[in-house]
């Protein structure tokens, strides 16, 4: 088969066709490009329209911030900063109908913003820095960011939309710059952010901003715009914001000088930026046709490099007294600027200008001047105050064995940072430990080990015009009030000592219990002789967070053979209220209505009496107690001995020297044997003394029984083994103990003592109160 031969003109007739088709495929692109921006509509803002600034929660400024327009701020109520920061063009409006009513608005526009058809999607976190837009919805799926300029071109039509729909964060770099040419106007600029927005230091930005969250502008960041937080705050630093102004263009006009100085307030030998703008409102290039110069007015100069937007080739010395372009141009109705940082050495007002005719171009010379202040304040040596010291514990009421957080707030109003140059040293009140959680704002070392006893900050600073806290759980070991202080002198800083002491309240309850009643009873003394008389305590208790109400009559039947021989004259008789019936000669006591105190006890005590020697149980059972927080549970016996040689064996005594301690303080425990018989009384078991629950020995024992006296330091069990009583006589062991603040009774029950002459017949007890201070 023979292969075809291509001929050159049916190669041309290919290569024709071929380029038609290129030529069609790119008009249909180019159609398609331009249809698909342009797209975007303005929304329609409502009274929001006419604020400059409108926040959520709270509206900060620090600095000379001047805000052209309307403030305001709903539903929150804190606008703070004004002054220094000044409104002009507008009034304050803080949580009224209108600030409402422009929040309102604003959520509608930033709504209508959302349902924009995107023109331009970015998948992933993009930088707008270097990048020239045409009219259209760009979308970012994320955050957006601008390092250095972005141009947006509206190609000569000033009804030409940008929106820019921000997922996440919207954040400039410091000197970042918004620049419109070619027609595009600020009021048709709109960034919808779906979180927040951050404005880096000397940021030129333009358009209005809807923030979902909250909206910052740094120190010397301009916005021709407008900043509307929707859920957040507003919070700027030495700022200029302007509702835009959008005039339609003149045509074929000649081309304008405008000037600006950011800030236009600064301190002696501190910059600002001069910033002079050349526009073109004529549909061609208006090309600059010989050197353009602004004189700087006297004692002001050059302190930096100049850039420009317009080309050419700009001469500003350093130190100089000038800035002048040789060549360049300005776009058709465009704009373009040059700017360079100045300084002034002598505090003063300097009114920079440039005359009319000034900017001689290829469409005609500037016809009216141009204008800019910068005012230069003296710097002064601010007076340094010293930092000042707080603290508060969170939660102020725990219950034992609960955990607060300590909290040292160091505030320091000064505008320089304060160092911190010794430890800062908290010493906690007794019973109070760190339970090792420990943080900070401050920096430095915290110090604080589970169970010590103090908190120490060791290095660190407090910022300028703020404060840091440090933070630190701790716990209690009883029921009291923790009184915390720091003294005055104890923050030590570069500029000075805290003058006041900072002191803080913890007030720490007993856990709550609950469950029902008790009862418990006993002789006293627990051996009498036939014939003789004893006295018999009944006690009920009540664990419950209320008080707990009889609700059935408490009877105690007394043994066969024991009788009721009166009331007690030297004691209370009955502490539990009701009726208490305990008649002379019967074996009946019975409390007839009346109450157990919440967390408390209440008592019964009666004289009895036994004609005839013998062991007598006296029995409460269970259930006997009734009352409106349930039924005793368990019973109770106790035991009276009744013999001729009841009284002869030896006997039990014990005191606490003081009675009353601080918490955690030291007390002596005096434990004292007596002898009435005529030969030693020999201990034939170890007599052991169980203290109550947190009572521990401390130290120091004594011991003139003989024998072995164990007292341990931190148990709490006291114990001798062997020694002996003298002959109608007496030997004593006394031990330091401690304990945290409760009310405390040590008892030695009947029978603890064993000798060759027998046993205590008698319990031996003592009460001791610790309190917090």
């Amino acid at each position: 088969m023979m292969k075809p031969v291509k001929t050159k003109q049916s190669n041309r007739g290919l290569l024709e066709a071929m380029g038609s088709l290129a030529f069609l495929m790119t008009a249909l692109l180019s159609v398609s490009c331009t249809q698909a921006f342009g797209q975007g509509t303005a929304p329609t803002l409502g009274t929001a329209q006419s604020f400059a600034v409108l926040g959520a929660s709270k509206v900060t400024n620090t600095g000379p911030t001047v805000v052209t327009g309307a403030l305001g701020i709903a539903p929150g109520t804190a606008v703070v900063g004004f002054p220094p920061g000044i409104v002009t063009g507008g009034a304050i409006h803080a949580a009224d109908a209108v600030a409402t009513q422009a929040q309102h608005d604003t959520t509608t526009a930033y709504n209508s913003l959302a349902g924009e058809a995107c023109n331009t999607s970015y998948a992933v976190p993009t930088d707008l820095g270097g990048k020239t837009l045409v009219p259209g919805v760009y979308c970012f799926a994320s955050s957006a960011g601008l390092t250095g300029a972005l141009t947006l071109d509206a190609g000569g039509n000033p009804a030409a939309v940008f929106i820019f729909k921000i997922g996440s964060t919207l954040v400039t770099a410091s000197d970042a710059t918004v620049t419109l040419v070619n027609g595009a106007t600020q009021c048709n600029v709109f960034w919808k952010v779906g979180s927040s927005a951050t404005l880096g230091t000397r940021t030129h930005f333009i358009g209005s901003i809807l923030a979902l969250a909250s909206i910052t502008m740094t120190t010397d960041a301009t916005l021709s715009g407008r900043a509307l937080a929707q859920t957040g705050a507003v919070t700027m630093d030495t700022n200029t914001v302007s509702i835009p102004t959008c005039a339609a263009p003149p045509v074929n006009g000649p081309p304008v000088v405008g000037k600006s100085f950011t800030p236009p307030t600064i301190l002696a030998d501190a910059n600002s930026k001069l910033t002079i703008t050349l526009s073109n409102p004529n549909s061609t290039t208006a090309t600059i046709t010989s050197v353009f110069t602004d004189s700087l007015p006297s004692g002001v100069v050059v302190s930096g490099a100049a850039a420009n937007t317009c080309g050419g080739v700009v001469t500003a010395a350093l130190g100089g007294t000038g800035v002048s372009i040789t060549g360049g141009s300005i776009a058709a109705n465009g704009a373009c600027t040059i700017t360079v940082n100045v300084t002034a050495p002598v505090a003063g007002t300097y009114v920079n200008s440039i005359a009319a005719g000034a900017l001689h171009t290829s469409i005609g010379n500037s016809v009216t001047p141009a204008v800019a202040t910068l005012s230069v304040s003296p710097v002064t040596t601010p007076t340094l105050v010293p930092p000042t010291l707080g603290k508060s514990f969170s939660p102020a009421n725990i219950t034992v064995g609960g955990i607060s957080s300590l909290v040292l707030t160091l505030s320091n109003s000064n505008r320089v940072v304060d160092t911190i140059t010794a430890p800062l040293t908290d010493h906690l009140p007794a019973g109070m430990l760190a339970n090792g959680v420990t943080s900070t704002t401050c920096g430095g070392v915290v110090t604080a080990p589970k169970g010590s006893t103090t908190v120490t900050l060791t290095g660190g600073a407090i910022p300028a015009a703020g404060s840091c806290t440090v933070t630190v759980g701790v716990s209690v070991d009883c029921a009291c009030s923790y009184y915390n202080s720091v003294a005055a002198g104890a923050l030590h800083t570069d500029n000075g000592n805290n003058a006041a002491a900072a002191v803080a309240t913890l007030i720490a309850g007993k856990a709550p219990t609950s469950g029902p009643p008790t009862v418990s009873k006993f002789f006293y003394p627990a051996a009498i002789k036939p014939g003789g008389s004893t006295t018999l305590k009944i006690t009920l208790a009540n664990p419950n967070p209320a008080a707990a109400l009889l609700t059935a009559v408490f009877v105690d039947t007394l043994p066969s053979g024991m009788v009721v021989a009166g009331l007690p004259t030297s004691v209370p008789s009955n502490t539990c209220g009701g009726t208490l019936t305990a008649v002379k000669g019967s074996a009946i006591v019975s409390l007839t209505g009346g109450h157990i105190p919440a967390y408390s006890t209440c008592a019964l005590t009666v004289i009895v009496s036994v004609a005839k020697a013998g062991t007598y149980t006296n029995s409460l059972g269970v259930g006997v107690l009734k009352t409106d927080r349930g039924h005793n549970a368990t019973g109770y016996n106790a035991v009276l001995t009744v013999s001729t040689s009841a009284g002869s064996g030896p006997r039990l005594t014990k005191s606490f020297a003081p009675t009353t301690i601080v918490n955690d303080g030291v007390t002596t425990l005096t434990i004292t044997l007596v002898n009435p018989a005529a030969t030693a009384a020999k201990l034939t078991a170890p007599l052991i003394d169980y203290m109550p629950a947190k009572m521990v020995v401390y130290g120091g024992p004594t011991n003139s029984c003989g024998g072995t006296l164990t007292a341990v330091k931190g148990s709490s069990t006291i114990t001798l083994t062997g020694g002996a009583i003298p002959a109608n006589g007496y030997c004593q062991l006394t031990v330091k103990v401690t304990a945290p603040c409760n009310n405390y009774f040590n008892n030695l029950p009947v029978g603890v003592l064993k000798t060759t002459n027998g046993i205590n017949q008698e319990p031996a007890g003592a009460a001791l109160t610790v309190t917090i201070e």
